[in-house]
C-alpha cells in the first residue's frame, strides 16, 4: 500500500517519528488528522519539520483548518472536565470539522517547497 509514498515522504515522517510499520499502512490518501490521529503540539511539530530541514514556505499555511489544538477547552470548566474524563478530550476535538490534509498533499508541499501549491489541490 505505501508504494505510492515517495522515498522524500517516508524519510519525513519517519523523521517525525513515525514507525517503518505505521508508515507501511499509510498511502497518498492517508490523513494527518482524521487518520494517523495527529493534532496539537504533534502536528505542529510535524509541519516545524517542514520548514527547519526541508526548507518549506508554510505562509498562508492555517493550522486550525487542518488541526485541533492541543487544549481543545475553552475555559476553566472544560479544561477540568478534560482532565477528569480521560475521554473527553477526544470528544471535543471530534466537535470540530476539520480540512483533510493528506499525504499526498504533504508530498507535494515537499516537492514544490511551498504551502500555496496544496490549495488548489
Amino acid at each position: 500500500m505505501a508504494s505510492d509514498l515517495s522515498n522524500e515522504l517516508r524519510q519525513y515522517l519517519k523523521r517525525c517519528g513515525l514507525s517503518e510499520r505505521k508508515i507501511s499502512r499509510c498511502s497518498g490518501n492517508t490523513r494527518m488528522y482524521h487518520d494517523l490521529g495527529l493534532y496539537g503540539d504533534i502536528a505542529e511539530a510535524f509541519m516545524q519539520e517542514l520548514v527547519d530541514h526541508y526548507h518549506v514556505d508554510l505562509s498562508g499555511f492555517e493550522f486550525d483548518k487542518f488541526f485541533p489544538p492541543e487544549f481543545a477547552g475553552k475555559n476553566a470548566f472544560i479544561g477540568a472536565l478534560l482532565s477528569v474524563v480521560p475521554f473527553a478530550s477526544y470528544v471535543v476535538r471530534q466537535r470540530g470539522k476539520y480540512l483533510p490534509l493528506t499525504l499526498r498533499m504533504m508530498e507535494d508541499v515537499l516537492r514544490t517547497k511551498q504551502w500555496r501549491a496544496v490549495e488548489r489541490l
